[in-house]
C-alpha cells in the first residue's frame, strides 16, 4: 500500500483494527509516534453511543496535541459498525505537527478499511468543535458548509505555516545564520547561498530533508547559462532554485537574482509539498535581509517543462509595460448648449 507520508499503522494497531468487530471498544485515540500510527488510548462501551460520547472522547483530547479519534456508533452498515472519524488539530499544536496529521489522514482511513465505514467526519481545532455538542451542531446544521476536505485542510495549514515561519526564530544549537526559518540550514547550504549572493557562483538549489527537518544543498554551479536552467529542475521532488541571471536589457548589463520554486504536484508527497511551501517565504525573506540582496523575480513552476529559455527569463524579470492612453472628453459648447446631431 502506498502512503503519502511514509507513515503506516503499527503492527499492534493493525491487529486491533482487525479485532474491532468482536470487541467492546467504543473509541480509539490514534497518534503518530516514531513515524507509526499507534493506539494511544481506548474506551469501552458503557451505555448508548450518545451517553458514551463525551465521557469517551473528551478525556482523549489535549490542548496542544493533535490526534485522531475513531468513535463507534450503535448503527451498522454492510461493513459492520458505523464510526465517526475525528481529526483534532488544536490551535496551539505545533504547525508541523498539524501538517503531518492532515497529510496522514487518508492513510489512516485506508488502514481502517476505507471511508465507507465512517458515518460522519469531523475536523476540529477546539474541544467545542468535536465534543457531543459540536457533533450535534455539525449534523443538524444542514445549511452549514461541508467539512473541510483534506486538500482544503492542507491549503489552510500551508498558509498557517507560512505565517508562523515568517516570525519564528530557530534557536536550535545547529541553527543556520538565517533567522526567521522554521528549519535550520546545513553549513553546505549556507555556504552556497553566501557564494551566490556574492556572485561567486551563478546557481544553487536547496532541498528540504523531510526526516531531519533541515534545509540542504541539492545542486550548485559556478556558471550556468539561462537556456540550461530547465535541466536542473527535478520532476519528482520540490526544490528552491537561486539563480544569478546575467543579461543585457535596454543596453544595460545586469546581474539579477531570480528565485524559482519548483513543486511537481502529486509526484511528491503531501508532507513534502507542505514543508516546502511553509519554508518558501521565510527563506527568500531571510536571504534578502541577511545578505542585502533584492530578488528581482520570484517564480513558481511545476517542473522543468515550465522553465523557458533566456527570452522567457527576460520576460519574467522585465515584463512588458502596459501603457494606458487617457481619453480626454471633448469640452462642452459655450453656454452648456448641446451640439446638434
Amino acid at each position: 500500500m502506498s502512503h503519502q507520508t511514509g507513515i503506516e499503522a503499527s503492527k499492534e494497531l493493525s491487529e486491533l483494527f482487525g479485532s474491532l468487530a468482536s470487541s467492546n471498544v467504543r473509541a480509539l485515540k490514534i497518534t503518530v509516534v516514531d513515524d507509526e500510527l499507534q493506539c494511544a488510548a481506548q474506551a469501552e462501551v458503557q451505555g448508548d453511543w450518545q451517553d458514551d460520547y463525551d465521557r469517551s472522547v473528551v478525556p482523549m483530547l489535549e490542548e496542544k496535541e493533535s490526534c485522531y479519534v475513531l468513535y463507534r456508533l450503535d448503527s451498522s452498515n454492510e461493513q459492520g459498525h458505523e464510526w465517526v472519524f475525528i481529526l483534532y488539530n488544536p490551535d496551539f499544536a505545533p504547525v508541523r505537527q498539524k501538517m503531518l496529521y492532515a497529510a496522514t489522514l487518508s492513510t489512516l482511513k485506508q488502514e481502517f478499511g476505507g471511508g465507507g465505514r465512517f458515518h460522519q467526519e469531523l475536523f476540529g481545532t477546539t474541544m467545542g468543535d468535536v465534543n457531543f455538542e459540536g457533533y450535534k451542531k455539525h449534523v443538524e446544521a444542514k445549511d452549514a458548509p461541508a467539512p473541510l476536505t483534506s486538500e482544503e485542510f492542507e491549503r489552510q495549514l500551508v498558509l498557517d505555516a507560512e505565517a508562523e515561519a515568517r516570525t519564528q526564530i530557530n534557536t536550535s544549537s545547529k541553527s543556520s545564520h538565517l533567522v526567521g526559518l522554521n528549519f535550520p540550514m546545513t553549513g553546505e547550504a549556507i555556504s552556497a547561498v553566501e557564494q551566490l549572493c556574492a556572485k561567486k557562483i551563478q546557481y544553487c538549489a536547496l532541498g528540504v530533508d523531510v526526516k531531519k527537518e533541515e534545509i540542504t544543498l541539492a545542486d550548485s554551479a559556478r556558471s550556468l547559462g539561462p537556456n540550461d536552467l530547465a535541466s536542473r529542475v527535478p520532476d519528482n521532488v520540490p526544490r528552491y532554485h537561486f539563480y544569478v541571471f546575467k543579461h543585457t536589457f535596454e543596453s544595460d548589463y545586469m546581474e539579477s537574482f531570480v528565485f524559482i520554486y519548483s513543486c511537481p504536484g502529486y509526484q511528491s508527497t503531501i508532507r513534502e509539498r507542505m514543508l516546502y511551501s511553509s519554508c518558501k517565504a521565510a527563506l527568500t525573506d531571510s536571504v534578502e535581509a541577511q545578505y542585502s540582496v533584492e530578488i528581482a523575480k520570484k517564480i513558481e513552476v511545476e517542473n522543468g517543462k515550465d522553465v523557458g529559455d533566456e527570452e522567457w527569463l527576460l520576460e519574467q524579470v522585465h515584463p512588458a509595460k502596459i501603457v494606458f492612453k487617457q481619453k480626454f472628453a471633448r469640452p462642452a459648447p459655450p453656454g452648456g448648449r448641446r451640439r446638434a446631431k
